[in-house]
C-alpha cells in the first residue's frame, strides 16, 4: 500500500521534475539568441546575394544595349537589302515585259496573245494598276488595351468585304495581294506577305467608285469593321479617289511554264 500511495502522491519523478525547473534558467535564452542570430546571418546572407545580382546585372546592362543595338541594326539593314532586291526585280521584271511586247506586237495572233497575258499579269498582280477606287484608313482605338487593337482577322474581313465590293486590285500598306498572300497575326503585329506592319492600316482598293461604298457597307467585312468602330472605338475612314496606284506583287515568282504555238 506504501508504494501505491507513493505513486499516487509522486506522478512524476523526481528526476524529470528537476529537469524541468532547470530547463528555462539554462536554456530558454541562449535558444532564443540562437535563433536571432541565425535569422540575422541569413538575411545578411541574402543582401549580399542579391547586391552581387545587382552588380553583376549592371556590369551586364551595356553588353546586352550593345547586342541589342546591333540585332536592330543587321534586321534594318536586312530589310534595306530586301527592298532593293525586290526593286531590282521590278525592273528587271518591266524589262522583260517590253521585249516580250515588242517580239509580240509583229502579229495580230501576237497582239492577241499579249492581251491575254496583259489580263492575267492583272488577275495576278504581276503588274501595277492604277485607277479610281477606295482609300481605308483603320487604326487602333486611342489608348487601345487588348480589345481596342486592330487583329489579322479585322484586316482579313475588311480586305474580304472589298473584295465582295467589285475591287479589282488591293494593297495594305503598299503590299499588294493576290491570291497567294497571307494576313496573318505574329505576336501583336500583322503581318502581310510576311512583312510586319504597324498601324495604321492604309488599304487600297481599284474599282468603280460609283458602286463599291455601298456595295462595301452591305458586305459582311463591311458591317464586322463598323461593329469593331461602334463597340470598340476603331478608327476608320474611307474616301473615295479619282487616282490610285496599287504596286505589283514583287514576291511573285514563275513556277510553271509550257512551250507555246502548233505541236
Amino acid at each position: 500500500m506504501s508504494l501505491l500511495n507513493n505513486l499516487m502522491a509522486h506522478p512524476l519523478d523526481e528526476g524529470y521534475a528537476v529537469a524541468a525547473r532547470s530547463r528555462p534558467s539554462q536554456g530558454g535564452r541562449p535558444n532564443k539568441s540562437r535563433h536571432r542570430v541565425l535569422l540575422v546571418i541569413a538575411l545578411v546572407v541574402l543582401g549580399f546575394l542579391l547586391a552581387v545580382a545587382a552588380s553583376q546585372n549592371y556590369r551586364s546592362a551595356p553588353a546586352a544595349e550593345k547586342e541589342r543595338n546591333e540585332l536592330i541594326s543587321r534586321v534594318e539593314q536586312a530589310d534595306s537589302r530586301l527592298n532593293d532586291l525586290r526593286d531590282q526585280q521590278t525592273s528587271l521584271a518591266d524589262e522583260v515585259r517590253g521585249l516580250q511586247a515588242s517580239g509580240l506586237s509583229n502579229s495580230s495572233s501576237g497582239t492577241a496573245l499579249q492581251q491575254k497575258l496583259d489580263d492575267l499579269e492583272l488577275q495576278a498582280g504581276a503588274v501595277a494598276v492604277t485607277g479610281p477606287g477606295l482609300k481605308a484608313v483603320v487604326d487602333d482605338a486611342k489608348n487601345a488595351d487588348k480589345e481596342g487593337r486592330l487583329l489579322d482577322v479585322d484586316l482579313q474581313q475588311l480586305v474580304n468585304g472589298l473584295w465582295t465590293a467589285g475591287a479589282e486590285a488591293i494593297s495594305v500598306n503598299g503590299h499588294r495581294l493576290t491570291s497567294l498572300t497571307a494576313i496573318r497575326g505574329a505576336g501583336t503585329a500583322i503581318t502581310v506577305d510576311y512583312s510586319s506592319l504597324t498601324p495604321p492600316y492604309t488599304v487600297l482598293a481599284i474599282g468603280d467608285t460609283a458602286t463599291m461604298p455601298a456595295r462595301f457597307a452591305q458586305s459582311s467585312g463591311g458591317q464586322w469593321v463598323q461593329y469593331l468602330v461602334s463597340n470598340f472605338d476603331v478608327r476608320m475612314t474611307i474616301t473615295t479617289e479619282d487616282s490610285l496606284l496599287v504596286p505589283a506583287d514583287a514576291t511573285i515568282a514563275l513556277r510553271h511554264a509550257k512551250v507555246g504555238g502548233p505541236k
